[in-house]
């Protein structure tokens, strides 16, 4: 039987990119692998790429699913994204990191989009 963590941030990621979706995002990749970094979501939305970290919870017990981007994945995100920065079809654009926490409890599920969630 899978482990219902292998699970759940799939789950998580799904939702989070039909959500970005209906707010007028393009997704140009997922789970996309750059300078060794995952990157859950890259989209695209006026003259930005945001680099999308998914966290996805079944509780608050530990905190809320975005605390947990710690400045460690912070960091390894923003070297990814000068990668990425170097590379066409991207060189033209304003690169922003996002943070979309999935939160399920119970039957509901709630999605909170943190839109330029830190700097470099």
């Amino acid at each position: 039987m899978p482990d219902p963590k292998n699970i759940l941030g799939p789950q998580g990621e799904k939702r989070a990119e039909r959500f970005l979706i209906k707010k007028g995002y393009t997704i140009a990749g997922k789970n996309q692998r750059v300078g060794g970094v995952e990157i859950d979501l890259l989209a695209l939305k006026d003259d930005f790429l945001c680099l999308v970290e998914v966290k996805t919870r079944q509780s608050l017990d530990f905190g809320f699913p975005e605390e947990f981007v710690d400045q460690k994945k912070q960091i390894r995100l923003i070297r990814a994204a000068k990668l990425l920065a170097s590379r066409k079809p991207y060189r033209d654009l304003r690169i922003r990191f996002d943070i979309i926490s999935v939160l399920y409890q119970g039957k509901t599920v709630e999605i909170n989009h943190l839109e330029d969630a830190f700097e470099e």
